[in-house]
């Protein structure tokens, strides 16, 4: 028997993109600041091995559907190929048949036209760029690349909008939040930040004047010339201006769950979507966006849930974004219909301890194409051990 609406815990899942492993202070890097999410990290459980996709849309389609990108027929990030196949089920679509409201705000890139887009696939308001980014070819000409006060859809409209692109969504998301409390209903609440994805002309002034004043140049993997060195300091300050303003809007969030004391039973997912856009530190692993080596595809997975997870258990099983459907499904007590065949499972049980035996190998490939080609950018991992072919995107 479903649990009533007042028990039920709300869901956010926030997801950034590009911002890789090692882009925060809870990975280790000591020059971005993100007190927020560091905050975050400390108070939420979390699975440590945890798997993306190399690149974005991919990562989407498995965390929407429960399922390998393959086979809801997203392959790529472009000309159609980042597409899902209309009759996927996704994550909104279960909880909405359950009573779940559901937003999204940010990025969707599952595609812009009927009846692929978020508002025909379980999402009840939207706010939302298309394509893969602002700046990008989908965007509408006038928006002249700008993430300050860009012009994105809500519900299919478009519409203007004032503020900085991810202030923009957190407001929205917020509002959203605070008319579903005030409603008396359980919300599914995805904020999907195109930051810090390039291009990076746009930033928040204020944050990019203080990282020009910082050493940047530590972040900086693999060999520059002078004339190098010097523009990718530049470039890497503007990204951490960019995650510092969404750790910021992090920070928002959850004081707005406080102020509507619904902190405790809201369960707040954080990921990323593939490793980091440029060649930076990414902890202890190799790689960036598009590789098959752990810097192009791991990602943190904290979950923040004070009414039922223990803040600091770290579970070191493999687990991976298809294991999110499942896992949210679990945590609101819903079913997920039997006729789907998912590939993830719930982690759910290993968070609170109440299941040992998790026996599971993963697969990821992505590259250009209109099919996958047999082990070009590939890698299976299960237990300790990884196979793959880091073959490159092309």
């Amino acid at each position: 028997m479903d649990l009533i609406a007042a028990d039920r815990p709300n869901v956010i899942l926030i997801i950034t993109d590009d911002q890789g492993y090692g882009d925060f202070g809870a990975t280790g890097n000591d020059i971005i600041e993100t007190p927020n999410l560091d905050e975050l990290a400390s108070r939420s459980a979390s699975m440590s091995t945890f798997y993306v996709s190399p690149v974005c849309s991919p990562t989407r389609a498995c965390l929407m559907t429960g399922r390998y990108n393959y086979r809801t027929r997203c392959i790529d990030t472009f000309v159609g190929r980042s597409m899902m196949e209309p009759n996927e089920i996704t994550i909104a679509e279960v909880l909405a048949a359950n009573g779940y409201r559901n937003g999204l705000f940010g990025k969707w890139h599952l595609g812009d036209c009927y009846p692929m887009r978020p508002q025909d696939q379980g999402f009840h308001e939207v706010l939302m760029h298309k394509g893969g980014g602002l700046g990008q070819p989908s965007d509408p000409r006038e928006n002249n690349r700008r993430y300050t006060d860009p012009i994105l859809f809500h519900n299919g409209e478009q519409v203007n909008t004032k503020g900085y692109c991810t202030d923009v969504y957190f407001d929205a998301a917020l509002n959203f939040i605070e008319t579903e409390v005030s409603n008396g209903n359980s919300f599914f609440t995805y904020i999907a930040t195109n930051a810090p994805h390039g291009p990076f002309h746009d930033v928040p002034e204020d944050l990019l004047a203080h990282y020009q004043q910082k050493t940047m140049g530590s972040l900086i993997v693999g060999k520059r010339n002078e004339q190098q060195r010097k523009a990718e300091v530049d470039r890497l300050a503007r990204i951490a201006a960019m995650i510092t303003n969404v750790d910021q809007n992090v920070g928002r969030l959850f004081a707005k769950l406080d102020e509507l004391d619904v902190r405790d039973n809201t369960l707040v997912i954080f990921i990323d979507d593939n490793g980091p856009n440029t060649r930076r530190y990414v902890g202890d692993f190799r790689g960036n966006k598009s590789m098959v080596y752990d810097g192009g595809v791991r990602s943190p997975c904290w979950l923040h849930w004070p009414n039922r997870l223990q803040a600091g258990v770290v579970r070191h099983e493999l687990s991976a974004h298809i294991d999110l459907l499942p896992t949210i499904a679990d945590a609101c007590n819903v079913r997920v219909p039997r006729w789907l065949k998912l590939d993830g499972q719930s982690f759910l049980p290993l968070l609170e301890g109440k299941r040992r035996n998790w026996n599971r190998h993963l697969v990821l490939q992505a590259h250009r194409g209109n099919e996958p080609v047999r082990y070009h950018n590939f890698m299976l991992r299960h237990g300790d051990w990884k196979l793959l072919h880091s073959s490159g995107f092309g």
